[in-house]
């Protein structure tokens, strides 16, 4: 073993006893904290009395073990192995201060076990686990960590049986008579945090190579150009829609958590779990960059998307309300007839006189296009997520389309370009378009823009994004 592997394994050793050490330290305290008191509560679902007792499962259960130890050493880049540290301190030390602040016990009587390799495994738990530490589920929240690490390292059949069995270990905590359901919710929406507050690395190194080797070509162009691209990691589609998705996600296990506090009171529960599911599938969708979850190509949502949807489309819908009235006007001529802003509807474009001869650029996912606009013989959808990455490729394709378009327009012709509200979907690719038409520097082209549009947004990520492309083009 080289000089360097063996201070890579020395330094996954370390994170590993670092772990088990924090565990020791905090986790026996809080149970015999909880112990010593004369009353400790339980919080049971009044469903959970039919949750049947499955023995086999302390399989998977105690497994956990297993994953705990040998996880760190699957962290092979030393950003990631920082990022699990990191990530298990928070959830490890923020569900000790629970179990102290909020002590509970389980509440069922576990039946008799008559296996005798069950029973081993039985036994031990009694002897060195305890009906307290209840809420959120370190167990849940560590087997949510070990695939935050381990669904990187495998593929295929082995990765789905990775996944199955993870699956099992949380919700062995349920079949072992360990641990009640607010337990599990609670632990999902504190391991959702940690990703959130500490983005993993790996994600971009990973699933990079499949964003494109475009990206790649562009930033060695960006690079000969004079641009720095050392600090886009933050803007790399995976990484940054990850952390979309993951907002999504502790949305949505917070609406599960109200859903089942709404236990006895059908509408709110409906309505929580309805929204707790929509931001799930809105959340894996940002996850695999599906830009084209809702909307055909003719910017229509079928009848089921609409239905499924809705709280998301209703969310959107008052943000686009509010947010756009600050576009004055709110479509903006930043080349002779092109405008570009948010949404409108049919009677404000009337209003403008946009309601014929249009060709029209929709770059809303969200929304329906309106129909007047939806109707025209040249539009056409190109949905982008909002604050999401854009994939080179695909933002290459809609700069080819535009300018193609806008020189193909005749005299009696006028292009619109939207997204919902304006302000930096729309905006990224009209300074994109105008760079190239009027074949002006890129700082020049965003300063045009900002001039006609001082509510324009342009967040670092997408400048950064936007040198790449125009080096990319040159």
């Amino acid at each position: 073993m080289d000089e360097k592997r063996l201070k890579k394994v020395g330094g996954q050793l370390l994170v590993a006893i670092y772990c088990l050490l924090l565990f020791q330290l905090t986790y026996p305290y809080a149970a015999g904290y909880a112990s010593s008191l004369v009353v400790v509560s339980s919080f049971v679902f009044d469903f959970e009395q039919y949750i049947s007792f499955v023995p086999w499962m302390i399989l998977p259960y105690m497994s956990s073990g297993l994953f705990f130890c040998f996880v760190p050493f699957y962290c092979r880049q030393k950003g990631e192995l920082l990022c699990y540290a990191k990530r298990f301190t928070f959830v490890t030390l923020i569900a000790a201060l629970c179990f102290l602040l909020f002590p509970l016990r389980f509440s069922f009587d576990r039946p008799l076990v008559e296996y005798p390799l069950f029973t081993i495994f039985f036994s031990f738990l009694k002897e060195y686990d305890s009906p307290f530490n209840q809420a959120p589920s370190l167990h849940v929240a560590y087997a949510c960590l070990f695939w935050s690490v381990l669904r990187w390292k495998f593929n295929g059949w082995k990765k789905i049986i990775l996944g199955i069995w993870l699956l099992l270990m949380g919700l062995g905590t349920l079949t072992v008579y360990q641990h009640h359901v607010i337990d599990l919710l609670t632990a999902c929406i504190l391991v959702q945090f940690s990703f959130i507050l500490f983005p993993n690395a790996i994600e971009q190194s990973v699933q990079g190579e499949a964003i494109g080797q475009s990206r790649g070509r562009n930033e060695e162009k960006a690079e000969k150009s004079g641009i720095d691209t050392q600090n886009l990691d933050s803007c790399r589609p995976v990484v940054r829609n990850q952390q979309l998705a993951n907002s999504y996600y502790l949305i949505g296990w917070i609406f599960m958590l109200l859903a089942l506090l709404c236990e006895g009171y059908l509408l709110p529960l409906i309505v929580f779990a309805w929204v707790a599911f929509v931001c799930f599938a809105v959340g894996y969708n940002y996850l695999r960059s599906n830009t084209r979850f809702l909307k055909d190509h003719r910017g229509r949502i079928p009848l089921i998307k609409k239905v499924f949807y809705a709280p998301y489309q209703f969310a959107y819908r008052l943000m686009w309300r509010f947010f756009r009235k600050k576009n004055n006007p709110p479509l903006m001529e930043l080349l002779p007839r092109c405008y570009v802003g948010p949404r409108l509807n049919a009677s404000e474009l009337i209003g403008l006189g946009l309601d014929r001869n249009l060709v029209v650029f929709d770059l809303a996912a969200e929304l329906e296009e309106v129909k007047l606009l939806g109707a025209m013989e040249k539009y056409y959808s190109f949905p982008l997520l909002d604050i999401a990455e854009i994939d080179l490729h695909h933002a290459h394709v809609i700069i080819d389309a535009m300018v193609s378009a806008y020189r193909k327009m005749n005299e009696h012709e006028n292009m619109v370009i939207h997204c919902t509200m304006g302000y930096s979907r729309s905006m990224i690719f009209a300074i994109l378009m105008t760079q190239e038409l009027l074949s002006l520097d890129l700082n020049k082209a965003i300063g045009r823009v900002k001039s006609i549009n001082r509510h324009m947004m342009l967040q670092v990520h997408a400048i950064q994004l936007m040198k790449i492309i125009v080096a990319g083009r040159s």
